[in-house]
């Protein structure tokens, strides 16, 4: 008799230790993340980064970032910024482009060697403060009103 009950005792030590680790393995997992760019259709938004982590991309309107483990902890997504359409607009309005055209590979005339004519990316941050735990899986989405300029590095004219 003791010994099926010392089996049975083995048994049910199992059976409460592994739900009890797998539990514990998901408090303690690394936090995972998605950067969505919704700031604006003509606004790229290029090297998003958050606690450590930087996914290196350029993210259209609308689309998502890949999945990817953070470091837990609080901290405001910092990323670059173009708009494209103002982008070709001033360029078209000195004529160093010959429209407004989306700005495909035609677009280049030959007196327009004299000028630089890559765009700026802008460096910006979000302006609310994202906690994320271990165990989280969080979606951020970038948008027009919870972003403000990044004064933490250089900006794109070097000072």
């Amino acid at each position: 008799m003791s010994i099926k009950c010392h089996k049975f005792s083995h048994r049910l030590q199992y059976l409460v230790f592994v739900p009890v680790m797998m539990l514990i393995s998901c408090m303690i997992r690394e936090p995972e993340v998605v950067i969505i760019n919704r700031i604006a259709p003509e606004v790229l938004v290029r090297n998003p980064c958050i606690n450590g982590t930087i996914w290196e991309t350029v993210l259209k309107y609308d689309e998502a970032s890949t999945v990817s483990t953070c470091m837990s902890g609080k901290g405001k997504v910092h990323f670059q910024s173009i708009d494209f359409y103002y982008f070709c607009r001033e360029h078209a309005k000195f004529s160093r482009i010959d429209s407004i055209c989306m700005c495909d590979s035609s677009w280049l005339s030959e007196d327009t060697a004299m000028f630089d004519i890559r765009p700026l990316w802008f460096n910006y941050q979000s302006i609310s403060v994202n906690e994320i735990s271990n165990g989280d899986f969080q979606v951020i989405e970038l948008t027009l009103d919870d972003m403000e300029p990044d004064y933490s590095v250089p900006g794109p004219y070097g000072h």
